[in-house]
Formats: C-alpha cells, structure tokens, sequence
C-alpha cells in the first residue's frame, strides 16, 4: 500500500482512501455533486467489504428433489407410472441413487408425518436387514426407492419423515395440542363446510396456462427418470401446477370477501411452513453439511423460497445433479 494512501474505518469492515481521494475532500473547489459522488462510492465500497468479511460462514447445502408418487400406478391405469418394476427402470432408480449418493447429504428428509415415524423406521430397519417391504404400495413408493436406498447405500441409520398433514385435523381422534391447535383445527372444519360459489374476476382466474408443456405420461415413456424428474422440477411445470391448484380458490368471493384464501395460506403455504420448520428442528450445526428432502414436485417452490431466505443453507442446482 502507497503511504499516501488511507485507511477509512466503518464500524463493519475497512475501506481504502487513495490519496487523490484525500486531496478532493479537502479541495475548496468540489462541488456538492462530486462530494456526493465520492461519498457514495466510500459507502458502498465500506458496505460490500463488510458484508464479504461477514459472508464465509458455513451454509448447509440443500438438495430439494420434487417427485411424483411412484406408487400411484397401483391404482391407475396411467402409463405415467407403469414398469417401475422393470430391469430398465430399475437400473434407472439406481442410477438416480448414485447421483443422490454422490452429494452425501447427511440427513435425508422425506414425505411421511412424524406419527407414521416408528412405522417406517421398521421399513428401513429391516431394509438394512436385506428385507424389502412386502406391501407393494410400500416398496413402489419413492419414499423406499429414493430415499431409503440413497440412505442405505450412505449407511444412514434413519430418514426423517417431516411432512405435516392438515387432513389429521378432521380426524375424530385428532387432540388439540393447545388453544391456538383447537383454534387452527375449528377453522379447517369450517372451511370444508364453506360454500361459496361467487366469483370475482374469474375471466383473468381462468385463464389457460400460456406455455406448451409435453403430456407427462408420454415424456416418461421416452425419458428416464433423471430426465423426467428435470421436467418436474422445472420452473414452467411448478408454475402451471400452482396456478392450476390455487387460482380458483383465489377468485372465489366478491368484494372484500376472500375467506377461501385461507385454506391457500394457512392449510397450504402454512403446512409447508410446518414442513420447513420441521427440517429446522433437526439440523446438527456443527455436524451437517448436507440434506436431501425429496418430496412431491408442487412442495418445492414454498421450501425453496423459505430455504433462500436463510442465511445457512445454500440451494443446489438439481439439474446438475441429475444430469
């Protein structure tokens, strides 16, 4: 450093003053609009050296893997699940495992409730044992092709299950846990027995979604199962199933009346809240560098706002993943 040069001292981070710098803020002759200028480019430069001092702390990274339901070709006569069982796509599973494997997340988090916890840590136990489940609807589910056998082959001791359910709260044998549970309970009831059928605005609401996308049961058909997960995960194919969700609900009432938002808000964006949250409760700061959470593709643009918006977690591209 030029001894002529300074050392300017903000209460985050350092920033260097040059000499012609110097010889500036002392000149009778600068105008208010270079002084301004100057004092600008101070503060900025002072703002991002503090931040770049503060930016080098660990961040989890998190692999956000949207599915569809393997298992749901048990009851449909879709092709978009059919031959899971195949020698094809299950050399296609297994490829899409050590592609999973590769990232060595340390904790795997999957789409069951935390009650059905003990149920799959059987599953998984006996997994480990060399058993696969005998309940077909068990084994055809990504919970046991993906998330299982990506923990297996990591010698993971459990996944989690993470997912919270709004349809317990109708549940007869559902207990409130507090005031605010019952509370939260009383108005899930009330809006499944809300019936509303005015609208507002429904021409904009009903509007088709603008891009083309492929058919999914004959993109699976061509594509593996790499491939296809890259469509479910892509911005076009969340966008259309979030407004082809959720648009009517928003359109339903007139005037200031948007009661039906709520189930969008609370019993949607909130459980995925919940969803988050319950990933939060688990993490291992000074142990964990990595998570997986595979879930169904319609989840993943909530959990990724709400992962972003954390300072200690870092999002993979899961294209680069699984190509």
């Amino acid at each position: 450093m030029n001894e002529k040069d300074w050392w300017g001292q903000s209460k985050d981070g350092l920033f260097l003053l040059k000499d012609k710098d110097c010889k500036q803020l002392h000149s009778k002759k600068l105008t208010n609009k270079k002084m301004k200028k100057i004092v600008t480019t101070l503060f900025l430069t002072a703002l991002s050296l503090a931040i770049f001092a503060q930016a080098n702390h660990k961040k989890i990274k998190i692999i956000l893997l949207g599915s569809f339901h393997f298992n749901q070709s048990i009851d449909s006569t879709s092709k978009l699940h059919a031959n899971l069982f195949t020698y094809k796509r299950q050399n296609e599973v297994e490829d899409l495992v050590t592609k999973l494997v590769n990232q060595k997340p340390d904790k795997i988090f999957l789409e069951f409730a935390e009650k059905d916890q003990l149920f799959y840590d059987s599953i998984y136990n006996d997994y480990l044992q060399g058993k696969e489940p005998q309940r077909l609807r068990t084994k055809a589910n990504e919970i046991f092709q993906l998330g299982m056998k990506t923990a297996k082959r990591l010698g993971h001791k459990k996944v989690f299950g993470i997912n919270y359910q709004p349809e317990e709260l109708a549940d007869s044998t559902y207990k409130p846990k507090n005031s605010v549970d019952k509370a939260i309970r009383d108005l899930y009831i009330a809006l499944g027995n809300y019936n509303d059928s005015t609208r507002t605005n429904s021409k904009f609401y009903d509007l088709p979604y603008p891009y083309r996308l492929p058919t999914q049961d004959s993109l699976l058909q061509k594509s593996t199962l790499s491939e296809f997960l890259i469509f479910q995960n892509s911005k076009e194919k969340l966008q259309r199933d979030n407004i082809e969700n959720w648009n009517y609900f928003y359109s339903v009432g007139t005037g200031t009346d948007i009661t039906a938002t709520e189930y969008v808000g609370t019993f949607w964006y909130g459980a995925n809240v919940k969803n988050y949250n319950n990933v939060l409760r688990r993490v291992d700061y000074d142990k964990d560098n990595c998570y997986l959470i595979i879930y169904g593709s319609s989840h993943i643009p909530i959990l990724k706002f709400l992962f972003e918006m954390n300072p200690y977690f870092e999002i993979m591209d899961i294209d680069k993943i699984l190509k």
